[in-house]
C-alpha cells in the first residue's frame, strides 16, 4: 500500500507518521541486535501494540470526537514509551559514557563546573521554583497545544508534529554520546537533597524525575541504571521549539511558555542535571530541528500527493 493511500485510509497525520517511524526503528534495532538487547521480544511487542493504538485511534477519530480526543492526548504516554524503548537500545548498543569528555569541554569553556558558578545564588526558594519548572517540562508544550487546538486549530497539527519531531530527534541523538550528567559524576548523587534543599515539593519532584530517568531501585548504584539522556539536553531542545512556535503562532500563552521555558533551561544547570555543553548542543539541535522538520515534511508530502 502506498503511503498516500495509508494516510487517507487511516486518517493519519504527520505527527503519527513520525511516531510510527520512530517505533519502526526500535523494532528493527531490536530484531537486528536481539542477542544483546534485554527483553527484545517485549520491546517489539510494546512497539507493535502502541503502533496499533495510534492507527486505531486515528481511524476511529473520523467517526467519533472521543476517539479524536484520545488520539490527541495519547502522546502524553507515548513519548515516554518511545523514550524508554530507545534507552533500552542505547544502554545495550552503545554502553560507553562520555561524561569525562563533556566535563573537560565544560572546564575548557567555563574554567570550572557550571554548577560551581551558581553556588552563590543557591537558595531553597529558588531551588523549589526551579525544580517545579524543571518538572513542568513534560507539560510545557501542552499549554500551547491546548490554546492552538481551541483557538487556531489549523496550527495545532503543525505545532504537534514539530514538537514530536524534536522529541524523537533528541532520542536519536542520545545514541551519539550517552552520558549520565553531573549529579552523578561531578557531585554526589545522594547528597543533592542536602546541598540543594527546597521548601515543600523539591524532594518529591526530584524523586519523580529520578524515577522517570531510570533510577527505580534504591539498592543499585544509581549511576549504573540511570538513563543515558544528557547529551544533547532534550529539555533545551523541546523547550526551545515550543517557545519558537508559541511566538510564531502568537499563542495566548506564549509569555507563560517563555518564562517557564527559560526557567527550565536554567534549571538544567542549577539543579545539576546537565553539563553546560549539553545546553549549547540542545540550543543548536533545537534550531536544527526547527528547520529540518519542514524539509522532511516536504519529502514525505511527495509520497502523500
Amino acid at each position: 500500500m502506498k503511503l498516500r493511500n495509508l494516510l487517507e485510509k487511516y486518517n493519519l497525520r504527520f505527527s503519527e507518521i513520525y511516531t510510527l517511524l520512530s517505533l519502526l526503528v526500535t523494532i528493527i534495532l531490536n530484531l537486528l541486535f536481539f542477542w544483546i538487547v534485554p527483553h527484545f521480544l517485549l520491546n517489539i511487542l510494546i512497539a507493535f501494540l502502541y503502533s496499533w493504538i495510534i492507527i486505531y485511534l486515528r481511524f476511529k477519530a473520523k467517526e467519533n470526537k472521543i476517539f479524536e480526543f484520545l488520539s490527541n492526548i495519547q502522546y502524553l504516554i507515548g513519548i515516554l514509551i518511545i523514550y524508554s524503548l530507545y534507552q533500552f537500545l542505547i544502554k545495550s548498543l552503545h554502553p560507553v559514557d562520555y561524561d569525562n569528555l563533556l566535563i573537560s569541554l565544560d572546564l575548557a569553556i567555563l574554567g570550572k563546573h557550571p554548577g560551581d558558578h551558581l553556588t552563590w545564588i543557591v537558595n531553597p526558594y529558588l531551588t523549589e521554583y526551579l525544580q517545579i519548572n524543571y518538572t513542568l517540562f513534560y507539560f510545557l508544550p501542552i499549554f500551547t497545544a491546548v490554546d492552538l487546538y481551541y483557538n487556531q486549530n489549523d496550527k495545532f497539527d503543525v505545532f504537534l508534529r514539530n514538537v514530536l519531531f524534536a522529541y524523537y530527534f533528541s532520542y536519536f541523538l542520545y545514541f551519539a554520546m550517552p552520558a549520565i550528567g553531573p549529579r552523578f559524576t561531578v557531585y554526589t548523587f545522594d547528597q543533592i537533597n542536602k546541598e540543594l534543599p527546597g521548601v515543600f515539593l523539591t524532594d518529591v519532584l526530584r524523586w519523580f524525575i529520578n524515577f522517570g530517568g531510570g533510577v527505580t531501585n534504591s539498592r543499585v548504584n544509581p549511576s549504573h541504571i540511570v538513563n543515558r539522556d544528557c547529551m544533547p539536553s532534550g529539555h533545551t531542545m523541546i523547550t526551545l521549539v515550543a517557545i519558537i512556535y508559541s511566538f510564531r503562532f502568537q499563542s495566548k500563552l506564549r509569555w507563560v511558555v517563555f518564562v517557564i521555558g527559560i526557567s527550565i533551561i536554567f534549571a538544567t544547570i542549577y539543579l545539576r542535571y546537565h553539563y553546560f555543553i549539553d545546553i549549547l548542543a540542545g540550543f543548536t539541535f533545537g534550531i536544527v530541528s526547527y528547520f529540518l522538520e519542514p524539509l522532511i515534511n516536504k519529502l514525505l508530502l511527495k509520497y502523500k500527493n
